[in-house]
């Protein structure tokens, strides 16, 4: 029997609930989030109501509904499993005071890029973007992961309809070593990101450092960059 038979269809179905959640700013109705997943609303409110009574979500007096602390207790747990959290923060803390910026490491997460861990910049003009923050494939950090992607990963992406950058462009991705954004995620933000082999069959990550596009000095964020990698995958 194939594996995909085995699986359990409402698992998945309560996990996507999870994930449609997680990409909302603010406490969401039912009706509202049906319609952004393309499901029933009946069966979707028994989901929550499953989600809420394992303490996974929290429902408002408005009947809205939003991710419990649950979420963070799991996400930091995970980053501590795989010997991510201990590894990189100190390093994180150390490029972002250095540097003065916002530094960042993300994953490709189907079809987004997921920020795992983030040091933001003690400047006064800055970027608002958080722990969780789901962000484009166009943004540096999205293209250095699909630069270094897996073929069989970016065929099934571009088999379920994701736009990819042309093969050149990824190309020219891999030979530098890195990718740069001016104004393309945000306008008036710019970042340059660069791979990180974490090793023991870990996903790839992304390090990447932010900043107003006025003082963005690309070689010099692409240089401190390099660098921490390389100290990084030495640990």
């Amino acid at each position: 029997m194939p594996e995909a038979k085995r699986l359990l269809q409402s698992s998945l179905r309560c996990l996507e609930v999870l994930d449609a959640l997680a990409a909302s700013d603010e406490p969401i109705a039912v009706s509202e989030l049906a319609r952004r997943m393309g499901v029933r609303r009946g069966t979707l409110h028994q989901q929550l109501q499953t989600l809420v009574h394992a303490g996974w979500a929290r429902q408002t007096q408005g009947s809205r509904y939003f991710l419990s602390l649950r979420a963070v207790h799991v996400g930091k747990v995970a980053l501590e499993q795989a010997g991510l959290a201990q590894r990189l923060l100190p390093l994180l803390e150390e490029l972002a005071y250095r540097t003065g910026e916002a530094v960042a490491v993300a994953v490709l997460d189907r079809h987004d890029v997921l920020i795992v861990q983030r040091i933001e910049s003690q400047q006064l003009v800055r970027a608002d973007i958080k722990v969780g923050t789901r962000m484009p494939l166009e943004s540096a950090a999205g293209q250095v992961l699909l630069a270094y992607a897996s073929p069989e990963k970016l065929n099934a992406m571009a088999a379920q309809g994701v736009v990819l950058p042309p093969a050149e462009k990824l190309e020219t991705i891999r030979t530098r070593g890195y990718a740069v954004q001016r104004d393309e995620f945000q306008p008036g933000l710019s970042a340059a990101a660069v791979p990180i082999d974490a090793g023991n069959d870990e996903e790839l990550l992304t390090l990447s450092m932010g900043a107003p596009s006025q003082r963005f000095d690309e070689e010099r964020a692409v240089s401190q960059l390099l660098e921490a990698t390389r100290r990084f995958e030495a640990l």
